[in-house]
């Protein structure tokens, strides 16, 4: 009975650091997505999506090459990382697209969140209208956000050169696209 108290009391703290050390693997935060940052080299990425398996798009047709994807263990894919320079594995990362719902900011938001997550917690410092969609950008994230025109009202979904303002967007728009940009580090 003397040993069952200490032994409970450590596996409680155990539990608590590997609990914060998968947290910090899938953070969102400027310039940091989990162990990645804009100083990040392609070929590190294997070294630290241990868990994951990459892999390389076809070149397209113009024989260009395309974007890393990274795939879960349940073969599911979870990011579209672009290189800065491609065909050089020490090139740093451009921008990564986000696509499950495993990365959240400290906020909890994810790519699986809807605008009023965004609203609440973050400061939107542009909108853009396009065609078919608005991007928000958010500058304390490094990030923008891409919500389809069809969940806005209808007097935005059809007016390309309408200013649209963040409190027009429904709360309950989800995000379609979520990329994390990152600034190259000048030395």
């Amino acid at each position: 009975m003397k040993l069952l108290k200490p032994l409970i009391i450590v596996s409680f703290v155990l539990l608590l650091i590997a609990c914060s050390n998968s947290e910090s693997n899938n953070r969102i935060a400027k310039n940091t997505l989990g162990q990645v940052d804009q100083n990040t080299a392609i070929y590190e990425l294997k070294g630290i999506l241990v868990e994951d398996s990459l892999h390389q798009q076809e070149p397209d047709r113009f024989n260009r090459n395309q974007d890393l994807e990274v795939y879960n263990s349940r073969d599911s894919l979870i990011l579209l990382i672009e290189p800065r320079v491609y065909n050089d594995s020490t090139s740093t990362i451009k921008e990564i697209q986000i696509l499950g719902g495993r990365f959240k900011t400290e906020t909890g938001l994810s790519s699986q969140s809807k605008y009023g997550e965004i609203y609440k917690n973050h400061k939107i410092s542009n909108i853009q209208n396009s065609i078919n969609s608005v991007i928000l950008t958010l500058e304390d994230l490094g990030a923008y956000i891409v919500i389809d025109k069809k969940h806005l009202p209808s007097e935005l979904r059809f007016d390309n050169e309408a200013k649209i303002e963040a409190n027009q967007i429904p709360n309950d728009a989800p995000i379609k696209y979520f990329w994390l940009r990152f600034t190259e580090d000048v030395k």
